[in-house]
């Protein structure tokens, strides 16, 4: 089948007529490939809700297994049941689904299979039945494929996802009173390439009811001007975040509570937080990993920045098993590195980073002596508070380890760090 005999059959299927910018509307036989302009048609601007129609142009097309084409025009409509089977493509800035109110946008519960393609969801910051829904809320989803959405003005989330697996990707969402996107009990998501900002609750949030692995991979996503944390890991294991930008983050960058265990944080960027990259410390022996980001203007005046009151001005903060490697962190103005967090310190090596401009270039908690750290082979530079000092939670418990050495603390290697 050729693009114009799909196209032509998928708007037939809809059984909706869009509104065009200038009131007018296009006949259908118009898309048959007439290489005259054709004499626009006037008819009356259709007001008012939509739902009735557009749902049951949905679950025609679900139902035949075809996709839904929606042409450009606007669409007032809400709770729209998005069934097994459903595929929506519009057109990129044109096609746009206003919520009238009264509950959700778009919602599916138990649909295995579902593709959303080139639409526009604007909340109007009309309320949403429940703050913690998103405009666009699925759940149970097996195959998930949604790839350029633009999502603006929601109450709430702008995209709520419940035991779902598949692709988020290439989306712009902003203005959300919660948080940009929010995955529940995820199952190996993909979320990669969107862009999120100005979003009151948060960037990107993957969360989980009880303990387990989440499999989750966050990649070069774009989170700006955000409340709260960029993007926030809770009771979500074994997650990949890689190649992601933030910028302007009102909380924390990066951060994973205790529960989010085995965490590979790679290749980020980070420019403007209260702190940069935080894996606070469980009972979980699994290793993490921090390697390669990029971490620069953090600080601010929030010592609560983190549950328990780790502090901010924190270039990367780990109290996990695992590695901290060829990291870069500049700007930082109480620690480039924060290894540990009382008592809880994992065995940790910490070497080959880079850190310029931090009130200490690392902080290594002296409160955990059963813990092996290493601390070797770093570049700290304009580091006015020391090279290497031990740490009483947020106060400065001995001098600078590098010169006085750390024989007293049997479990702390300091060695081969260059002051500059």
């Amino acid at each position: 089948m050729n693009r114009r005999a799909f196209l032509f059959g998928t708007i037939l299927s809809l059984g909706l007529p869009a509104v065009a910018r200038s009131g007018t509307l296009t006949g259908l036989t118009e898309l048959r490939g007439s290489l005259v302009v054709p004499e626009p048609r006037p008819i009356a601007r259709r007001t008012g809700d939509r739902s009735a129609e557009l749902q049951a142009a949905i679950n025609r097309a679900a139902a035949a297994g075809r996709p839904l084409y929606l042409p450009a025009g606007r669409y007032e409509v809400s709770n729209i049941r998005l069934p097994d089977r459903t595929r929506l493509v519009g057109v990129p800035g044109e096609t746009r689904l206003i919520y009238s109110g009264g509950g959700r946008l778009l919602y599916s519960d138990d649909a295995h299979r579902l593709s959303l393609d080139g639409l526009t969801l604007d909340g109007a910051n009309r309320a949403l039945s429940d703050e913690d829904d998103g405009l666009l809320s699925l759940a149970f989803v097996e195959d998930l494929a949604v790839s350029g959405l633009e999502i603006l003005g929601s109450a709430g989330h702008a995209i709520a996802l419940t035991r779902t697996a598949g692709r988020l990707a290439d989306c712009r969402i902003s203005g959300a009173a919660g948080a940009g996107i929010v995955s529940t009990e995820g199952r190996a998501l993909t979320v990669a390439g969107n862009d999120v900002s100005n979003c009151t609750g948060g960037g990107i949030l993957l969360r989980r009811w009880t303990t387990g692995d989440d499999g989750s991979t966050l990649r070069d996503n774009r989170v700006a001007r955000v409340g709260g944390a960029g993007i926030r890991l809770s009771s979500a294991g074994g997650v990949r975040l890689s190649g992601n930008d933030l910028r302007a983050i009102g909380g924390p960058a990066i951060v994973a509570d205790a529960a989010s265990s085995g965490a590979a944080v790679s290749a980020n960027a980070v420019d403007g937080a209260a702190l940069g990259i935080a894996l606070l410390g469980g009972a979980d022996d699994r290793l993490s990993l921090v390697e390669g980001n990029v971490v620069r203007n953090v600080g601010g005046d929030a010592p609560g920045a983190l549950a328990g009151g780790r502090p901010a001005g924190v270039g990367i903060h780990l109290e996990t098993h695992g590695s901290v490697t060829g990291n870069v962190v500049e700007a930082a103005p109480h620690l480039g590195l924060s290894l540990g967090w009382g008592a809880t310190l994992g065995n940790v090596v910490a070497s080959g980073n880079v850190v310029r401009g931090a009130g200490a270039g690392v902080g290594v908690s002296v409160l955990a002596p059963g813990q092996t750290t290493v601390v070797t082979g770093n570049l700290l530079v304009d580091v006015p508070g020391g090279g290497v000092r031990g740490m009483r939670f947020a106060e400065f418990a001995t001098g600078d380890l590098t010169r006085v050495g750390a024989a007293a603390w049997p479990g702390l290697t300091v060695g081969e760090n260059r002051l500059a």
